[in-house]
């Protein structure tokens, strides 16, 4: 017989565990493919061994078809898979290892198309440079687009894309297409572009400026933007460089210091993960939690997490995905909303230096149309529910922003989609983007609106038969997850708390958490089309305690669901 409480209890020595010395929360991400297939090739290319558990994670990691998917959730993935090939392949030539050939021969023929891929293939001499040049007509439309682009809104531009299958041109680095791309994107491709730039006209002051560009771009652990497929890349074109005689010692440092914080990247399963760590969104969203259940009980915890967030916010007010202080990774709108709810949630004054700084950055980089993104307008960035959700909900406990409120609250409604739903960037997917949305427009007391009524009526149709809801990063319906069905539930129970399908939500995270209280965690953090998806240990506990303490708050406490 479990109750509420019980529940709760049992759950939060978990989520503790996840809490270190200097206060941050952190879990250990889930490996991908395309991050453990590129540190591979660093490997190899640096004379570094490779190890039984990586071959193992290659061997594991493949499905019966012979296929490997994007990330943790499996499935068959095209491009991961001829990237895997290619580790493999470069692996056999370099060892001869016996563990690879049967992996190798279960893999089907396929037709590389993605250019990525084909560049990697390109750099290890299976293919021409050439195979990733887009046809001349589409060439010359692509040139005129760029020509274009500054008269263009920056908004458009911004989307200004080749097909996939064709490398972007160099000379794309020159214009304001490039300019406006998302900051990642950005750090994405100028590696690609070295590699290109070198083995095709290899025009030295191109390859010069590209160089000094993303060198200036790295983040002062060693890292690009503190992602394995970028910074595996980027270490990829500086020994490509150094090798066609761009060398320095500039370029040493980048080889050497990056090649380090890749072996940080190593997961427990013998892969990589595509991050290092998500350790602010962790330890703000843990926070959070503890704090709606209670602030008294777990304040030496909140005290720890505090003084962590305090010190990791960056210089200009707001704070990045991962703490590092006095460091170049940007500040985003998520996790400086995210942070200012925790501090003040944990008992920090609004008078609070930390939080009115990052009130202002929040306030600053609030777009036009009132929707936030993730970081800044004009970047290559689109507004996001959850972001602006969060946004509001930072705004609401600080007070006195009912102007910027006003206009983030317009751009939700507007955003709702014709069957009733709001997508999401960050997390899985149409049910996240739904969810806050909901919990917003009641807490800003438009909770009688229809778009409330739409979603929530959304909510109902696609939860599955066992109580839980679940979809992948696409929106398409997959088996439930305890972090789906927690922030699903949580929204039905604040629209309503005589609600039936949050009531078996409920059901469902009780009868689903294991003997010794922890959860399963499920991959329903994303990452971009060609990464995929994650695992985050610490999810399931911030979403799950989340929603088992509005019940226990809003339904008769110790009721016992489970009969």
């Amino acid at each position: 017989m479990i109750t509420f409480n019980e529940s709760i209890k049992k759950a939060i020595p978990h989520l503790l565990k996840l809490q270190s010395d200097d206060g941050h929360f952190e879990g250990e991400l889930s490996s991908n493919t395309f991050p453990t297939c590129a540190y591979t090739l660093v490997q190899l290319a640096l004379d570094q061994p490779i190890d039984d558990d990586l071959v193992r994670w290659f061997a594991e990691s493949q499905n019966g078809a012979g296929f490997w998917g994007l990330d943790a959730a499996g499935g068959s993935d095209n491009g991961a898979t001829l990237l895997a090939k290619l580790a493999l392949m470069e692996i056999n030539k370099s060892l001869g290892s016996k563990d690879v050939e049967p992996i190798l021969k279960k893999i089907p023929d396929l037709k590389l198309n993605q250019w990525i891929v084909k560049a990697l293939y390109a750099r290890a001499g299976y293919i021409s440079w050439d195979e990733l040049n887009a046809p001349k007509i589409l060439s010359s439309v692509m040139q005129m687009g760029e020509k274009l682009a500054p008269i263009l809104p920056k908004s458009l531009v911004s989307r200004f894309k080749p097909p996939n299958n064709y490398a972007p041109p160099v000379r794309l680095f020159y214009t304001p297409v490039f300019e406006n791309l998302f900051i990642a994107e950005k750090q994405t491709l100028a590696p690609f572009f070295i590699l290109i730039a070198i083995h095709n006209k290899n025009r030295r002051e191109v390859v010069s400026d590209l160089i000094k560009w993303h060198l200036g771009s790295r983040c002062k652990d060693g890292s690009w933007f503190r992602v394995g497929l970028i910074t595996a890349v980027s270490v990829l074109a500086f020994i490509e460089a150094k090798n066609a005689g761009y060398d320095s010692s500039e370029v040493e440092s980048a080889i050497r210091e990056g090649h380090e914080w890749l072996q940080g990247l190593r997961s427990s399963d013998g892969g990589c993960r595509e991050a290092r760590n998500l350790n602010v969104w962790d330890t703000t969203l843990s926070m959070i939690a503890l704090s709606n259940i209670d602030t008294k009980e777990y304040k030496p915890q909140l005290d720890r997490a505090v003084v962590w967030i305090v010190e990791n916010q960056n210089d200009d007010g707001g704070w990045a995905f991962s703490g590092m202080p006095g460091g170049n990774l940007p500040s985003d709108a998520d996790d400086t909303s995210l942070a200012i709810l925790a501090l003040l949630r944990s008992g920090i004054g609004k008078d609070h230096d930390s939080v009115k700084k990052g009130v202002d950055w929040l306030k600053k980089h609030q777009p036009a149309n009132g929707g936030w993104g993730t970081y800044r307008p004009g970047a290559g960035d689109v507004s996001c529910i959850s972001i602006t959700s969060h946004a509001i909900s930072a705004l609401l406990e600080f007070g006195g922003a009912n102007t910027e409120i006003d206009r983030a609250i317009k751009w939700i409604k507007s955003s709702i989609s014709d069957d009733g739903y709001w997508k999401d960037l960050w997390l899985a997917k149409n049910t996240y983007g739904t969810a806050l949305a909901i919990e917003t427009l009641i807490k800003t007391g438009q909770g009688e609106c229809d778009e409330v009524k739409r979603g929530a009526k959304w909510l109902e149709s696609c939860q599955n038969p066992d109580g839980g809801w679940g979809e992948d990063i696409n929106g398409s319906r997959i088996k439930s997850t305890i972090e789906q069905t927690a922030w699903s539930t949580y929204a039905l129970l604040l629209n309503d708390p005589e609600n039936q399908s949050a009531k078996k939500g409920i059901e469902y995270l009780v009868s689903h958490q294991n003997p010794d209280g922890s959860w399963d965690a499920s991959c329903v953090g994303i990452y971009w089309e060609v990464i995929g998806g994650y695992i985050d240990p610490n999810n399931p506990y911030v979403f799950a305690l989340t929603a088992l303490n509005l019940a226990s708050k809003l339904l008769v406490n110790r009721i016992n669901f489970l009969g």
